[in-house]
């Protein structure tokens, strides 16, 4: 694949969809109108090829940064199973994040860690001829996973910038899958060229009237960065498009406020047609809630849950106890960092030792 040349087509395809952006552009909260403002970066090629470097690209829609330490990400990797980290696990750094770590020929970094134990956690409810929906599903991380596993047709609604790495991000995974993106779609019937194509990069509010209904739709980490009302269009496209007996996965903050107004996930408009599958705290992420919910014919028992958390200690109380909990966890962590840092030096060969006995089977062939 030449990468300039699909990188300046995939431009292409952005620079169409910002012509029409007036159809969505209200979705865009003010959270994201800060990320995207200068978006005169996301025109150049090497921006693209290089998109998690530095986050040039990928800033707001990529945890890697979050945790920098290598041993603290190699330590993580002693919670899978070898086998499911040698399937799952990348073997190029696509958008060479500079976060990322390789090890034995992998590459992995905070971010994927996350993604991996919710698919690992998801898989048994996803059959290999589902309709996948994701809203606002980043760089594409979580659903390189499951594309690897599932022969699903994947569909995903963001805004333009998000799609735009996005479509490289999968283009360059799976070379051999047919996108269909939003220059297809104004050339070709959606419902029409679903047959033809196993993964669909659009805006938002395309799929709305579309005659298309899913087995499994997912929103994890972008709710919480819009505002109330755009999340009732969400929930009430989720409504209208999900299969009887399908799934939604929904993972974000207890409450973030970063929109002018509190968005809280007990407040989530849900109907009363959901039964609880899973719900729990996020994998290494106390401040995040990983709810996975079943369509029903009649009434569930979303609300009860819903109240739970809402009594809960989960969430914090206020944005002014939100702020000084984030504070005294950067300075937590600044402090720890140096001690970890102490640490490595003084320890480094012992502790690589240990750490590669713990996942050298990662590069073994079957």
């Amino acid at each position: 694949m030449n990468l300039k040349s699909n990188s300046t087509d995939l431009i292409n395809v952005y620079k169409q969809t910002k012509v029409d952006e007036g159809n969505f552009i209200d979705t865009q909260s003010i959270f994201w109108d800060k990320r995207f403002k200068e978006n005169n970066k996301f025109y150049n090629p090497d921006n693209l090829i290089n998109f998690r470097k530095n986050q040039v690209l990928s800033e707001g829609l990529d945890d890697a940064p979050n945790l920098k330490n290598k041993f603290n990400l190699l330590q993580a990797l002693d919670n899978f199973e070898t086998d499911f980290l040698r399937k799952n696990l990348p073997e190029k750094n696509i958008g060479n994040c500079h976060h990322s770590v390789n090890f034995l020929g992998y590459w992995f970094d905070y971010g994927i860690i996350h993604h991996l134990k919710w698919y690992e956690k998801i898989q048994e409810y996803i059959k290999d001829d589902f309709f996948v929906l994701e809203i606002g599903g980043g760089f594409g991380s979580l659903s390189r996973i499951i594309l690897k596993n599932k022969n699903v047709k994947y569909f995903m609604i963001d805004l333009p910038e998000a799609n735009l790495i996005t479509n490289y991000y999968l283009q360059s995974n799976f070379p051999e899958k047919k996108i269909f993106n939003y220059s297809n779609y104004k050339k070709s019937k959606l419902e029409e060229s679903i047959k033809d194509f196993d993964i669909f990069i659009l805006p938002p509010r395309i799929l709305d009237k579309k005659d298309i209904k899913y087995d499994f739709i997912i929103n994890t980490s972008s709710f919480m960065e819009m505002n109330k009302k755009i999340i009732q269009e969400y929930f009430d496209l989720i409504h209208n498009k999900i299969k009887k007996n399908g799934y939604f996965l929904n993972i974000n903050r207890y409450m973030k406020s970063k929109v002018n107004e509190d968005i809280k996930f007990d407040e989530y408009p849900y109907d009363n047609l959901w039964n609880v599958e899973i719900s729990e705290k996020s994998y290494l992420q106390n401040h995040v809630h990983f709810l996975l919910t079943k369509r029903q014919s009649d009434k569930g028992n979303i609300a009860n849950e819903l109240l739970v958390l809402k009594n809960s200690n989960y969430k914090w109380k206020s944005p002014l106890l939100e702020k000084l909990k984030n504070i005294y966890s950067y300075t937590r962590k600044g402090v720890w960092l140096i001690i970890k840092s102490i640490l490595t030096l003084l320890f480094s060969k012992k502790k690589l030792k240990k750490l590669s006995s713990i996942i050298y089977n990662i590069s073994e062939v079957d």
